[in-house]
């Protein structure tokens, strides 16, 4: 059977230049020798790790016309309303919320099928608020999702005060632009997601 464990990141580290130990890349010196460790810390093989994985992202369609229309209160209900869908479907299928993008997110999983399952469900569940906001705030709020699986560099991006960690490469990007053929309430998945797919039923 296969796994539904989510992907696991390691902690970002720094190589020390005067004794060569391993430190967090979070610290401003060497716990061994006391040598200020750099500004850009080098990566370590343990910061980036190649896997295969299905890269899902959401986008909230209209989102700066909804933003300049309503208040900012009401706007930050909405989106946290959103996150709140998007973390609850991502988790119950296994996934991972890599990152929040203002009008949306970028998820990844090991299983294209629960990509696709994940999909399915914050776009029923959303269903809900976007009849609230129509009928409280008379906006259209919808969101689009897309899907592709790959090959992605997972790892730590940054420096000492500030490390992101997320998916690179060409399957992050795939997915990404998927989202411009998206339309509200659709989720466009490409061929290799769904040759990964093992329950038909998903694109029924």
């Amino acid at each position: 059977m296969a796994s539904r464990s989510a992907l696991q990141i390691n902690p970002p580290t720094a190589v020390c230049a005067g004794c060569s130990t391993v430190q967090r890349a979070t610290s401003n010196f060497c716990g061994e020798c006391g040598t200020r460790l750099g500004a850009a810390p080098a990566l370590t093989p343990a910061r980036c790790a190649s896997r295969r994985a299905t890269v899902l992202f959401c986008d909230i369609v209209g989102y700066t016309a909804m933003s300049e229309r309503l208040d900012p209160e009401d706007v930050f209900g909405l989106m946290q309303r959103t996150f709140a869908v998007i973390l609850d479907a991502v988790h119950r299928q296994g996934g991972t919320v890599n990152q929040f993008l203002g009008d949306g997110a970028m998820a990844l999983f090991d299983r294209a099928d629960d990509a696709v399952a994940a999909g399915r469900e914050i776009l029923e569940a959303l269903v809900a608020v976007a009849d609230e906001a129509r009928r409280l705030h008379g906006v259209d709020f919808g969101m689009r999702i897309s899907a592709h699986t790959g090959t992605v560099s997972v790892g730590a991006i940054g420096v000492d005060l500030r490390v992101d960690y997320t998916a690179l490469g060409a399957t992050a990007r795939v997915a990404a632009a998927l989202l411009r053929i998206g339309r509200r309430g659709e989720m466009v998945v490409t061929e290799a997601t769904r040759r990964q797919a093992q329950a038909p039923a998903l694109f029924a």
